[in-house]
Formats: structure tokens, C-alpha cells, sequence
């Protein structure tokens, strides 16, 4: 029976299971309201559905996109409006990058080890996390592993220039438009290619076009508009690659000081044994690795707690030899006993990760948006005209005119023209760069009451007495000049 069993059932076929498998958990632990989306996706998301669908929206002035608007426009021309197949959509993308990932590790290092990595990496709440919030860690791993295979490809290639070129060109810019971190890819290659003797035509060429391509993508996404804002430190932030969303659990900088040093420990042990021969995937995750920690962001715990698993599985394996003795015990008694620890943590922190969504918990930018998502609610249909510090992300949980903050200025009554037909205001005042906007409205006291004071932010509401409840089209204020439209489902 079991050999027959065996004879029909190739290990890829248990393979695809288990993914089919871990896809219903995703989907059973995905949140299905408007909130916990990053900006940036929020962005992507809303400029292909005003494009595609002629919707009229004022996401034109909300900064330049990255460029996963491009991967979106396949979704979105099937499932316009529709966030959970949006997360769907990334989860298939962040399955296939696992596949990547695992015939890259199955290749360098051992089938055991990459299997072991990737399981523990498809079940890390960091990745849950990053799916759900259609988060660019997953769309920039995603295009590190195709980088690493288009740069295979290019090698193996006899002609001086083929097509491989060409995409790697556009992988290029992609990563780079969605993080900081995206860096890492055109500084990698570069590093791959310049001891390059047999084929230095195409070194040469390969090391210009990175050049080429990374100074203009980094003069049109600088500062890299819509990244997630970080307010823990960068220790506590590494924690949630274990305990899941900040939202269920209390800071705890001490678990993120032990990942921290996992993951220091896994890329300088492979600095010291592969230092003459790493390839363009370990380089990419180790560079990646230490740019992000400028940002320390969730995309970085993404790329960090990768970077750790794929590199520190084959040394654990390998230490555990060493220091072992005869039988399995000995031989893989350590790996058993980590590998059980983290997967065993990693299901119970996902299982709890279903509260979020049933108790509608909140972040704290997302309880301003909600303010206004009410204040929408019972306002009338020409009488809500928001600006936000967060446009794209209150546009989908509002589905009404929301527009970016607008300029500082140091006149009273230039300031009142610039915001006239607004009627709703949402801002962190506590951050440096909101002061000037903050001293402008609270001298607009007696026209703006303050309808919530959160921990993330305020909301303002402008009074009824002065509310126009018509959207202006006066030529000093660019939102008003845009034509409303129904926004989408």
C-alpha cells in the first residue's frame, strides 16, 4: 500500500499540499477590514483602480509610487477594490519566492537545511504579518530571488548581451523603488561581477547598467514615500519576527536582542567559512540586512529573519556534527530541538494572530483613520473633504475625497486659502517634521475643533458655523480642482 502510495506521489506532490495547506491558514488569518495595509501598497492598490476603472481619485497627489503598481495591474483588473485579493495575490508571490529560496539553499548548502529554512520561515509570524499587510519585505525578497536566478542565467549565457540583461535591469529598479533595502541588489551584482575575468565585456556592461539604473530610481523614490513609520526600537521591532503583530504582545527588546544575535552570528560565520565564494543571493540578504537596519522597519525583521534562517539552518547543522556523537540524536539532536522550539512558538504566536482581526485591533495611525472612516460615515455626501498624513490608507478605509497635508506657511490668511474646502484634518503633531503644520492650525483655533486626541495623532473637524459642506475649486487649493467620483468597492 505505501509503496504504491509512493509510485503515484513524487515529494513535489506533498510539496504542493502542504502549500495548499498553509495558503487556507493565511487566508483564515488575514484581516479583512481596511486597516493594516502599508502606504505605499495602499498607493500601488488605489492608482491601478483609478486608472484601470476610470474612477476619478486624487491619488495624483499623493507622491510617486514604487513599482509594484506595475505587478498590481494583473489583480487589479479582475478583482478591482478587493484588498483580500490583494493578499492573496502576495501570498502566492511570497510562496514562490520560497520555492526560489529553496532550490537556491537546496543547491548551495543541502536539501535538509534549505527544508528545514524554508518551513520556518513560511511559518514565521513576521511573514504573516508582511502578507497581510501586502508588505514590500515580501515583494523585495521576491525580487532578490529572481535577481539571484536572471544573474545565473546571465553567466550561462554565451551571447555578449542576452534578454536576461534586460530583466535584471528591471528587477533592479523594482527593488529599489519599494525600500532602502533594494540597494543591496545593484551593490551585490557589482560585487559579483568585478572580479569577473573570463567575461569582463559583460562586467563592464552589467556594472554600468547597475549604476545607471540605481541613480535615477533613487532620485525619484528619495525617502521613499509610504514606508511603514517605526516608533519601537530596532530591538523590539526584531522581537516581532517571533511574538507576531506589536498589537497582541508588549514590547520585549530582550528576545530582540537574541535574534539580533542569531542573525550577526549566522552572517559573520559565513563572512569567515564562504568569504571567497559567496554568491549574489548571501550577498544580497547580508547587505540588505545591514541597510535596513537604518529604517528598522517590519520589511527589514522580513529580510533579517530570512537572512538568518537561510544562513544559520546549514551552520547549525553543521556545528551540531562537530560537537555531536554517533546516531540521530547526536547528530541533529540541537537542530531537532531549535527547529521544534521556533516552529512550535511561531504556530502558537500565529494561531493568536486571529485576535487581531476578531477584536478589530487597531494600530495607533489606524484609530485616527477610523476616527475619520466615522466622521465620513454621518457626513454628508458634498460635506467631507479629509487631508491626512496617510492619503492612500484613509482613502480605502473612508472611501471618500482624501487628499496629502498640505504646505506649512508663515501667513495666516495664506494658510486658510491653501486649506479652504477641507474639512477634516489627520496628523501626528509630536513628530518633528508636523510642528510647522501644528502651529499653523492652532492658530486656526476658532474655525478647527479637535475631534480626537490619540496617541498617534489628532483629528481635526472644521466647525459647523464656517463648514461650507461644498467642495471648493478655488485655484490655490490643487485637491479642489479634482472631479469626485464614486471611489471603488
Amino acid at each position: 500500500m505505501l509503496s504504491a502510495l509512493r509510485d503515484h506521489f513524487a515529494p513535489r506532490h506533498l510539496g504542493l499540499a502542504g502549500l495548499c495547506l498553509l495558503a487556507w491558514a493565511y487566508m483564515a488569518l488575514f484581516r479583512y477590514d481596511s486597516y493594516g495595509i502599508e502606504e505605499a501598497a495602499a498607493l500601488s492598490l488605489l492608482l491601478n483602480w483609478s486608472i484601470i476603472h476610470q474612477i476619478a481619485s486624487p491619488v495624483a497627489f499623493y507622491g510617486v509610487p514604487d513599482l509594484r503598481a506595475f505587478l498590481f495591474i494583473p489583480l487589479d483588473m479582475h478583482w478591482v477594490g478587493s484588498l483580500a485579493a490583494a493578499k492573496v495575490y502576495t501570498m502566492f508571490i511570497l510562496f514562490g519566492t520560497a520555492l526560489l529560496l529553496y532550490k537556491w539553499g537546496e543547491s548551495r548548502y543541502s536539501g535538509e537545511s534549505s527544508m528545514m529554512a524554508t518551513a520556518l520561515f513560511l511559518i514565521a509570524p513576521v511573514t504573516l504579518m508582511q502578507t497581510d499587510a501586502i508588505g514590500c519585505g515580501v515583494y523585495l525578497l521576491a525580487a532578490f530571488a529572481a535577481a539571484a536566478f536572471l544573474d545565473q542565467l546571465l553567466h550561462e549565457s554565451e551571447r555578449a548581451v542576452p534578454s536576461w540583461f534586460f530583466l535584471l535591469i528591471l528587477v533592479c529598479a523594482f527593488a529599489i523603488s519599494l525600500h532602502p533595502m533594494g540597494l543591496a541588489l545593484p551593490l551585490a551584482l557589482i560585487l559579483r561581477w568585478l572580479p569577473e575575468k573570463e567575461q569582463q565585456g559583460k562586467a563592464k556592461r552589467m556594472i554600468i547598467a547597475m549604476i545607471l539604473t540605481a541613480i535615477p530610481m533613487l532620485l525619484l523614490r528619495w525617502g521613499w514615500y509610504g514606508m511603514e513609520e517605526v516608533t519601537a526600537g530596532r530591538l523590539d521591532t526584531l522581537a516581532d519576527a517571533i511574538l507576531g503583530t506589536p498589537l497582541l504582545h508588549t514590547p520585549n527588546w530582550g528576545l530582540g536582542l537574541v535574534v539580533a544575535d542569531l542573525g550577526a552570528a549566522a552572517i559573520v560565520a559565513t563572512l569567515l567559512i564562504y568569504k571567497r565564494n559567496l554568491d549574489s543571493t548571501t550577498l544580497m540578504l547580508m547587505l540588505a540586512s545591514l541597510i535596513g537596519a537604518i529604517q528598522g522597519d517590519h520589511a527589514w525583521v522580513l529580510l533579517f529573519w530570512a537572512t538568518t534562517l537561510y544562513l544559520g539552518t546549514p551552520l547549525l547543522i553543521r556545528l551540531n556534527e562537530r560537537i555531536g556523537w554517533r546516531g540521530l540524536s547526536g547528530q541533529r539532536g540541537l537542530v531537532l530541538i531549535a527547529v521544534t522550539l521556533l516552529a512550535t512558538t511561531a504556530m502558537i504566536t500565529d494561531k493568536n494572530s486571529k485576535n487581531v482581526d476578531r477584536l478589530q485591533l487597531k494600530s495607533d495611525t489606524d484609530m485616527l483613520i477610523s476616527v475619520l472612516e466615522k466622521e465620513a460615515l454621518t457626513a454628508p455626501a458634498n460635506a467631507f473633504t479629509a487631508a491626512s498624513q496617510w492619503p492612500a490608507r484613509t482613502l480605502l478605509a473612508t472611501r471618500r475625497d482624501v487628499l496629502p497635508l498640505p504646505p506649512t506657511s508663515e501667513d495666516r490668511d495664506d494658510f486658510s486659502a491653501k486649506i479652504k474646502g477641507i474639512t477634516h484634518v489627520a496628523f501626528n503633531p509630536q513628530q518633528e517634521n508636523m510642528h510647522g503644520l501644528a502651529r499653523n492650525f492652532a492658530s486656526l483655533s476658532d474655525r478647527y475643533e479637535t475631534v480626537a486626541l490619540l496617541p498617534g495623532g489628532v483629528v481635526l473637524k472644521k466647525k459647523e458655523d464656517t463648514a461650507t459642506h461644498q467642495k471648493s475649486t478655488s485655484p490655490m487649493n490643487p485637491h479642489a480642482a479634482l472631479s469626485t467620483g464614486q471611489q471603488p468597492n
